[in-house]
């Protein structure tokens, strides 16, 4: 090859690639990839805390919709409740048992979805903070026998009935609740019969294998009582609704609210809410004075007053 050859040839190359199509697809930032986490919490339920590295689990990222007459529910099934503005949707809290954390993308708006059969509660988070979409994973390990999450995007270790960072580059940093209706799937679908159903078809990387589509019950377990039993049947003994706001805090144990009519008017500081309940489907909420849903959480007493101990309790 003389010399003017190889100038074309180099010419003709340079052209070739200045005209290949580029890569336009936007790169995210890589999230934090962790087996395990030390820190200082409970390993079991029951347990006192301890210093161990905590492992980590893959939370779940594809819940999809299914029509309802794909899935087959038992009317008393627990399910989450969400009411968006034209659309309801019933997540089946059976699909989240051996899972526990789920990542939910509805019309564009990220969401945490938690289930912690221990203190009986679900639980639907924003999944952003500071503008930035955190994605979440389970943390094998509790606090106060509760809940525990790790976020992908800074490792920081979440805890669900506090919604409060405990460990990390965010730690005291509050994830925003958003209002649901924790109930039974016999009584959601009564009043809402056009529910769209939000499931889980992917059983791989469960944290607890056999607890796979398990169906969850709410138990009478106690800490001082020793390892946690699943129920074979609801037990609401020990459930109730909190609700916090602001500095104020406030516990209804279903038991008390059951006795009365529904709904019922409280006043909480400077806000009087409306408490709503039902027994059969074993459930409670609550609205401002705009008839709005406003954040409340179902829970069994002894953990909410855990991580509330100044609450006030409801009482007849």
């Amino acid at each position: 090859m003389n010399r003017f050859q190889f100038v074309y040839y180099a010419i003709l190359l340079l052209v070739i690639i200045s005209c290949k199509p580029r890569n336009t697809e936007v790169k995210e930032t890589p999230a934090k990839t962790l087996e395990t986490i030390e820190l200082v919490a409970q390993e079991w339920p029951g347990q006192e805390p301890k210093s161990f590295h905590m492992p980590v689990h893959r939370g779940l990222d594809k819940l999809e919709f299914v029509n309802r007459e794909k899935v087959t529910l038992n009317d008393t099934d627990l399910v989450m409740g969400i009411m968006l503005e034209d659309t309801q949707i019933a997540l089946p809290l059976l699909y989240l048992e051996g899972f526990e954390v789920a990542n939910l993308t509805l019309n564009d708006e990220y969401y945490l979805v938690t289930w912690c059969g221990l203190v009986g509660s679900a639980q639907l988070f924003e999944g952003t903070v500071s503008g930035d979409t955190l994605g979440f994973d389970f943390g094998r390990a509790l606090m106060n026998n509760n809940l525990l999450m790790v976020d992908r995007k800074t490792g920081s270790v979440w805890n669900q009935l506090s919604n409060k960072s405990i460990h990390g580059d965010l730690k005291e940093t509050k994830l925003n609740l958003r209002p649901t209706l924790q109930t039974t799937w016999g009584y959601w679908e009564e009043r809402y019969p056009d529910t769209k159903v939000l499931i889980n078809k992917d059983t791989i990387g469960a944290a607890f294998p056999s607890l796979v589509f398990a169906r969850p019950y709410y138990t009478t377990w106690q800490p001082e009582e020793g390892n946690f039993h699943m129920a074979q049947n609801h037990q609401t003994k020990n459930l109730g609704m909190g609700i916090e706001l602001g500095e104020s805090s406030v516990y209804f144990p279903l038991e008390e609210l059951f006795k009365r009519e529904s709904p019922m008017e409280y006043k909480l500081a400077d806000n009087t809410i409306k408490i709503h309940f039902d027994q059969a489907g074993l459930t409670a909420w609550a609205t401002d004075s705009m008839a709005i849903l406003i954040p409340s959480t179902l829970a069994y007493k002894w953990a909410w007053k855990n991580f509330y101990p100044n609450t006030l309790i409801f009482e007849n």
